[in-house]
């Protein structure tokens, strides 16, 4: 009898250490498959794929999973979205209340998604494995959408932040031919007109390199914005020129620069300033030039210097206000002119600043005095 229960007691540990062991091959055998679902999903986010084209991706590994059906539904850049993934067709039998997860995923006002999962348990560790990918799936998707969202308004800011500089350019190169003709009305005698004849053609190369780079521009085709050494004094000078002004030059310097970037800075620097000495006749636009020797905290540069006349009281802007974007002293200006002449000279590694002082206002442009 003893031995009876004993063998039963046995056979019943065996039965019951049989079971915990196949339990336990199950659970291994279920968590390694979960392990590579989840590694699929994974390498998916890798792949760069379009947001949409990611749960397509997504789908048999999470079909796999348990899941019997993905619906996605919204609106996708002013588009309605519905698309439906579903399981094989099989054993696998949807309950009449199947167990559902939402997500939903937003991004700024172009994007609304409602994601609809539908799995074949509701319990067990075969949903909890199954939710966990649900939500990875998710993630993927908001993720991929959001860098793409962020991708495109940087493409748009930087649209944007071209169009001003388009914007100023041909604003300058009107203004320029407003003062030609100006100049032209004013030509009283015949050697004034053959003056003003030398003089454009003198800086007809430069004003025929500023249009080409406009219907560049407007054609969409790149500039060449590559750096390299420029003679900063000739440079500086002709752009003078072109503004109208005559220029006594100070100094020697050279400077590491692109040139698109160099002449969108004088060129915008000059139209800004030459209606101040056009009202002051008097007054003569000197440039000073010097070398600037690298410092334990500064690269070397080199440095050009001007004074320009004070505005008249009708154009006058607080100096605190000179960079500032949108602020202008003149009836119709953009109040663009300075700031992008200081934004391009930044973006070369370089520098403009200006302070009021006895006479007038006095600016200082600091440009990288080699590679950097």
């Amino acid at each position: 009898m003893v031995f009876s229960v004993l063998t039963s007691l046995a056979l019943a540990m065996v039965l019951v250490g049989g079971a915990m062991l196949l339990i336990s091959l199950l659970l291994i055998r279920g968590l390694r498959r979960h392990s590579q679902y989840l590694q699929a999903l994974l390498k998916i986010g890798g792949r760069n794929l379009e947001p949409l084209a990611i749960a397509k991706a997504a789908w048999p590994s999470l079909s796999q999973a348990g899941w019997a059906r993905l619906r996605i539904t919204g609106d996708w850049f002013g588009s309605p979205i519905d698309t439906v993934l579903q399981g094989k067709a099989g054993w696998w039998v949807v309950p009449h209340h199947p167990p559902e997860l939402f997500f939903e995923i937003n991004s700024e006002a172009d994007v609304h998604l409602t994601l609809q999962l539908t799995h074949l348990e509701g319990a067990g560790e075969r949903w909890l494995l199954a939710e966990q990918l649900a939500r990875v799936l998710a993630l993927l998707l908001e993720t991929s959408l959001r860098t793409r969202t962020e991708a495109l308004s940087a493409a748009l800011a930087e649209r944007a932040r071209l169009s001003l500089y388009l914007q100023h350019d041909m604003r300058n190169m009107a203004q320029w031919v407003n003062w030609v003709g100006t100049d032209l009305t004013a030509c009283g005698t015949d050697p004034e007109l053959l003056y003003l004849a030398r003089r454009l053609q003198k800086n007809a190369p430069l004003a025929q390199e500023r249009a080409q780079r406009l219907i560049s521009a407007l054609g969409q085709h790149p500039v060449d914005d590559t750096p390299g050494r420029v003679d900063l004094g000739q440079v500086a000078v002709n752009a003078a020129h072109l503004a109208g002004l005559e220029v006594e030059l100070s100094g020697q310097a050279q400077g590491w620069i692109a040139k698109s970037l160099l002449a969108r800075a004088l060129d915008n620097l000059f139209s800004n300033l030459a209606p101040n000495w056009r009202a002051a006749p008097q007054a003569k636009l000197l440039l000073r030039l010097q070398m600037l020797p690298a410092s334990p905290d500064a690269k070397a540069m080199a440095e050009i210097q001007l004074l320009s006349p004070w505005p008249t009281e009708a154009d006058q802007i607080a100096p605190e206000k000179l960079f500032e974007p949108f602020a202008s002293g003149r009836p119709g200006g953009l109040g663009l002119g300075l700031y992008q002449a200081r934004q391009s000279l930044r973006e070369a590694g370089g520098d403009l600043q200006a302070a009021p002082v006895t006479g007038g206002l006095s600016f200082t442009l600091r440009i990288l005095a080699g590679a950097p």
